[in-house]
């Protein structure tokens, strides 16, 4: 089927904003783009999917962003949260290197400025390790390299890590910054949806508000360990992404899915 493509005229008159706006979201990485100027043009499904979620989603300051993880970032993150989770769900500095040199585009930052708020971090890897992973067979850190896919492969499958905050202690701040994260993280997904073959998304539920994140956009209860204090969850990718990620959004929104209070969610 052949590409359908809008200029950068017709991007800023969908989304509302100038055409020097359009310009920058472009070299920024907030919308999608194929070529340069003068010669640019913007994918039709990319662009309908941003009107659909909702293209003014920053923060009322407008301090929030949503930037690519660097490996200082990562270094930092380590510091910030000092592991909070379980031993044997640590994942070492050395392996998230490692991960990064089979594929530099998995992890997103929450920031105020320079400094790291929360996380989001998306994992192209072999079905079977993720199906392992479900099962509680192995855990992140023995996750293989070889596992890990690019972008650019076909048939992905992706497994969802984490989507944290840190708490600021701060319930009104935590949970601005929470719908921030949980907003772009879904903007994140449906780019990478429509952009590269991707066949399905998974994710694992260890808190109550992990699960009912992942439930709230769509994924299904694939199986449930420990008393359902660890479930696993699987969401097929739909032919016609727009709608259902817009709707995510509004069902979220409706039934007070957005966190009231500084929470870490672990996806």
């Amino acid at each position: 089927m052949k590409q359908e493509y809008y200029d950068a005229k017709q991007v800023a008159e969908i989304l509302k904003v100038s055409i020097p706006t359009v310009y920058r979201k472009a070299k920024a990485g907030d919308i999608p783009s194929v070529g340069k100027r003068p010669n640019i043009k913007f994918p039709k499904p990319a662009i309908d999917a941003i009107a659909e979620v909702g293209a003014n989603d920053d923060d009322e300051d407008g301090k929030l962003s949503f930037t690519l993880s660097t490996i200082a970032d990562a270094w930092t993150k380590q510091e910030i949260t000092q592991q909070p989770y379980e031993d044997e769900d640590v994942v070492p500095f050395k392996t998230l290197l490692e991960w990064r040199k089979r594929n530099n585009e998995i992890s997103m930052n929450l920031k105020e400025g320079n400094k790291i708020l929360g996380w989001t971090t998306f994992l192209p890897l072999d079905e079977n390790i993720i199906k392992a992973l479900i099962r509680d067979e192995i855990r992140e850190k023995d996750i293989p390299l070889e596992s890990i896919r690019k972008w650019t492969d076909s048939q992905l499958t992706v497994y969802i890590p984490i989507i944290e905050v840190i708490p600021s202690g701060n319930p009104e701040k935590d949970a601005r910054r929470g719908q921030f994260l949980i907003r772009k993280t879904i903007r994140w997904a449906l780019m990478l949806t429509i952009q590269h073959d991707i066949k399905k998304w998974y994710g694992i539920g260890v808190t109550p508000e992990g699960q009912a994140l992942l439930e709230a956009m769509g994924f299904k209860l694939i199986l449930s360990l420990e008393d359902g204090k660890r479930k696993g969850y699987a969401l097929e990718t739909r032919a016609e992404p727009v709608r259902l990620i817009g709707q995510f959004l509004r069902n979220m929104e409706a039934s007070g899915m957005i966190p009231e209070k500084a929470t870490s969610l672990k996806g």
